[in-house]
């Protein structure tokens, strides 16, 4: 019997001896973190979850937020502007006559209620159980005149409005104006709130929380009552501007503010009037983005919907609107 190994033989067997010479291995010891460490590095983790994590939480229900934004208008706008350009806008006598006898055409509806039986469709009424886009509290309208202040009375009758469920599960509380009229852009002054046709205001969650402008609730406003016609649900800003400002520099004070915002048109200022309450904008004047010459652009009020020609010199409020 062999009792050892060859010197080639020992090269395959670290460890062992020869009369050669000798391999050796050194068992080489792996340094395990400390609870120490582990402590701190965790710690380090949750500061900085604690910090990003609030600013991706904001971001995603923003996105949660447009996406719905986007549905309301692309299903309701739309229905209501194919209804206009067919020449039907007119044909009804109020709410409830134009969503069971017009809009159901359009689009799938799973339920329908009264005026005095809103909350039955998932749209909060409740004193006070409204947050506004400011935070402020406020109570869902459900006539045409709560819809802004200063609402024109001989021009827009006081209708109801009318409750109904889309097949996506969102709540609607639905305003119509039979009267709406043409756009007008040769008068310098004129009212806005006989322009729009129809006012849509959604709750994507029905009677759910938060019940907040800008988080579950939004709007659908439709106005002129021809091949005109168009939709708007502007995605508004929380807040007015740091600062008033002339027209040429309106869209600046908006950049300022953040370089996603902009100015928005007369018409989005428009539906923005017409939802003032819910949005808890205060009675102001507003740039629009909208020119009418070198001089002159147009300017919407707050205080009773009156749009008018401002030369642009003026100083003026500004509110944003996220593009």
């Amino acid at each position: 019997m062999r009792k050892g190994f060859t010197l080639a033989e020992s090269a395959t067997h670290p460890g062992t001896k020869s009369g050669a010479g000798c391999v050796m291995q050194h068992n080489v010891r792996k340094r395990a973190f400390t609870l120490a460490e582990v402590l701190i590095t965790l710690g380090i983790i949750g500061v900085v979850a604690a910090l990003v994590m609030p600013s991706l939480i904001a971001n995603y229900k923003d996105k949660v937020y447009d996406t719905a934004r986007k549905k309301a208008w692309s299903t309701i706008g739309q229905a209501v502007r194919v209804i206009t350009v067919n020449g039907g806008i007119s044909g009804a006598t109020d709410a409830q006559d134009f969503v069971e006898n017009h809009l159901r055409e359009q689009i799938k509806i799973l339920k329908t209620c009264d005026n005095a039986n809103l909350r039955s469709c998932g749209i909060e009424t409740n004193t006070n159980a409204i947050k506004t886009l400011a935070g402020t509290s406020t109570t869902m309208p459900k006539q045409f005149h709560s819809l802004a202040s200063g609402v024109d009375t001989e021009a827009t009758p006081n209708t109801n409005s009318y409750g109904f469920v889309m097949s996506n599960g969102y709540s609607v509380n639905l305003f119509y104006n039979p009267k709406c009229m043409p756009d007008d852009t040769v008068s310098s002054w004129h009212y806005v709130q006989d322009r729009v046709c129809v006012n849509a205001i959604y709750d994507m969650n029905g009677l759910g929380r938060p019940n907040q402008v800008g988080k579950d609730i939004g709007f659908v406003t439709v106005i002129y009552p021809d091949e005109s016609s168009v939709a708007y649900a502007p995605n508004v800003v929380k807040e007015d501007a740091a600062y008033s400002s002339d027209f040429n520099n309106a869209p600046q004070a908006c950049t300022d503010q953040n370089p996603d915002y902009s100015v928005p048109n007369r018409d989005e200022l428009l539906a923005m009037y017409m939802n003032m309450n819910i949005l808890g904008m205060p009675s102001a004047h507003y740039w629009s983005a909208s020119e009418a010459s070198p001089e002159l652009a147009w300017r919407q009020s707050f205080y009773y919907g009156g749009r008018g020609l401002n030369d642009k010199t003026t100083t003026v409020n500004v509110r944003c609107v996220r593009r």
